[in-house]
């Protein structure tokens, strides 16, 4: 099986060479669909194969790690064990990786989830410095348009006093050419 070198634990690296072996499909093997494990006969599975790749010959204790594993028993028809996992298929290899005991599920998905607060703590701060530069701009930009505005009222004043000394000297030019002749 090919898991695109992804660190699969100890037991499910045993669970994939057990499968794969030829020698054992009369043993243990996929069902039909290729989505369940099937011991066909227990008293092999337990004697040859367990003692073999885990060092004890219990079905329960297999059990249980197939449990911690995330793998889940079902009513099998014929009273064999059968065993699922949504990640674990015959024809959906990149899935494998996925396979992990419960704790270390958990501690992955805590870690996921502070990776996210992380993330998302981040990206407020952003937030906030980004509605801190935009009050600050449009603070900024209102402090120029007052005083655009004050420039624009002082230009028309400076305008209006620039008339009343161009008639004022309009005048006194006018005077004197009236006071010379």
């Amino acid at each position: 099986m090919n898991t695109k070198n992804q660190r699969i634990p100890k037991f499910v690296s045993k669970l994939i060479e057990i499968l794969d072996n030829q020698s054992y499909q009369e043993i243990i093997s996929f069902d039909q669909k290729g989505d369940g494990i099937i011991i066909h006969q227990q008293e092999l599975f337990e004697n040859q194969i367990l003692l073999n790749y885990f060092k004890h010959n219990h079905i329960d204790s297999f059990t249980r790690q197939m449990n911690n594993y995330g793998f889940k028993r079902v009513k099998n028809h014929q009273g064999k064990y059968e065993f699922k996992s949504p990640f674990f298929q015959k024809n959906n290899k990149n899935l494998i990786h996925l396979v992990m005991k419960k704790k270390q599920e958990k501690i992955q998905i805590v870690s996921q989830f502070l990776a996210l607060k992380s993330e998302l703590n981040s990206f407020s701060k952003e937030l906030d410095q980004f509605n801190f530069f935009t009050s600050s701009y449009q603070q900024s930009q209102s402090i120029l348009t007052e005083s655009q505005n004050k420039a624009k009222l002082e230009m028309i004043s400076i305008s209006q006093k620039n008339l009343e000394l161009e008639q004022m000297l309009n005048a006194l030019i006018n005077e004197k050419k009236i006071v010379l002749n």
